[in-house]
């Protein structure tokens, strides 16, 4: 019909093809030494993550492997890929909700794992800034509830996927997932469970990631739509993802928090650019780029430690560790999680925000007007919002993350 796009039929592209880095090298022998004979789970197994620490597990000869998720569909197809590639392997595939007690409790009293890789997280940033509760309750409760789980039943390692946007965060994700690590860290024990977290960056062609986006969008003619032309990212494949994680578990003792290396962060732009010239396109003359303006929680660029976390070198060339300058302990974190769970039952975005920065005081949500709030709550500074905030009864502006600090 008149007006209608092209389609553009483009040629399978490689994720390595667009970030042109070499593969990381790990430790094999002592990867082997800490999942082969043992029973190990995946959470958020089915997902772009945890569906590659699957498949590299199974290459390691675990007794058993664990796969917990709650999407029925995509676990299904993940036993069947595993069944394919590994027919030796003993999967157990397990739908459950991390942030359910007795789901996680069940599945690790049931399978008894050595090794918990907790990879399960809602990730979406500007969908979290608009459904804060889901992320709270996914990415706060659920590594609560399955640490906890891990302690009490004695799993040998268990290893947090977090990410870099924990650093100075800008969103509710970050935020979220920076207390994940806040809270694992405080389940640390001389003699227990080693609670290790690996900090990695965005992952090319997972799930919903911008080059899916840009895919598509190829496919329809275009445009390719760029929220700023100075966005950046960090990007690795889905198997460096997995490389990295299993490194971080050979790595850790305790209580670590490891940062891989992961180049120079990527213009947004650029990819966008370099996906048009590999899919054998003309930027412009058949495709388009237009740039839509930054979303609620973005920052325009990432980082990867805090300015007071000391990075020091590993065994590992392309892994570093920081050391965090504050160690909360249990009790702390058993009450944040208490105060959390009343904020969230009562369903006060603006309190909850509160309270996430009370833990988190380098979190920057900015609060934009609410054209059906009161005009004085419309003007309404922070220190008064928070001020405000502390009074039984009182609600204040429900807050929107947005690029507030870019320093």
């Amino acid at each position: 019909m008149p007006g209608d796009k092209p389609n553009h039929p483009i040629r399978e592209i490689a994720p390595e093809e667009l970030i042109e880095r070499r593969q990381t090298c790990v430790d094999r022998e002592c990867i082997g030494e800490r999942i082969q004979g043992k029973v190990v789970m995946v959470t958020g197994a089915a997902g772009s993550i945890g569906s590659e620490l699957c498949r590299q597990i199974a290459g390691f000869r675990p007794h058993a492997l664990v796969g917990f998720d709650q999407a029925e569909t995509p676990l299904f197809h993940l036993e069947r890929m595993l069944a394919q590639s590994f027919p030796g392997l003993a999967f157990e595939p397990v739908i459950g909700n991390i942030a359910q007690a007795a789901d996680v409790n069940g599945a690790i009293k049931q399978f008894r794992p050595a090794v918990v890789f907790h990879a399960a997280a809602y990730k979406h940033v500007p969908m979290m800034e608009r459904n804060v509760f889901a992320a709270v309750e996914n990415n706060i409760f659920g590594t609560w509830q399955i640490a906890l789980a891990a302690s009490a039943q004695g799993v040998e390692y268990f290893v947090l996927i977090s990410t870099d946007k924990v650093v100075r965060p800008a969103s509710v994700m970050g935020a979220t997932k920076r207390i994940a690590e806040l809270s694992i860290r405080a389940l640390q024990k001389r003699n227990g469970t080693k609670f290790v977290t690996v900090r990695l960056g965005n992952v090319v062609g997972s799930s919903g990631s911008v080059v899916c986006l840009f895919k598509e969008q190829i496919a329809a003619g275009g445009p390719l739509t760029v929220t700023h032309p100075e966005m950046r990212r960090y990007f690795m494949t889905s198997c460096e993802a997995g490389q990295l994680a299993m490194q971080a578990l050979a790595l850790g003792k305790g209580g670590e928090i490891f940062v891989p290396s992961m180049g120079q962060p990527v213009k947004i732009v650029d990819l966008a650019r370099n996906l048009i010239h590999l899919s054998g396109l003309q930027r412009e003359q058949d495709i388009k780029i237009e740039f839509s303006g930054v979303r609620p929680g973005e920052k325009l660029i990432e980082e990867l430690n805090l300015q007071a976390e000391h990075l020091a070198p590993t065994g590992h060339p392309r892994m570093r560790s920081v050391d965090p300058p504050a160690h909360l302990g249990k009790a702390r974190i058993n009450a944040f999680m208490r105060d959390l769970r009343q904020v969230s039952k009562s369903r006060d975005a603006a309190r909850l925000i509160l309270l996430l920065k009370r833990l988190i005081p380098d979190y920057c949500p900015a609060f934009e007007p609410q054209q059906a709030l009161p005009r004085s709550s419309q003007s309404m500074s922070f220190d008064a919002v928070q001020q405000a905030a502390t009074q039984p009864g009182l609600s204040v502006p429900i807050p929107q993350t947005t690029v507030s600090n870019l320093s």
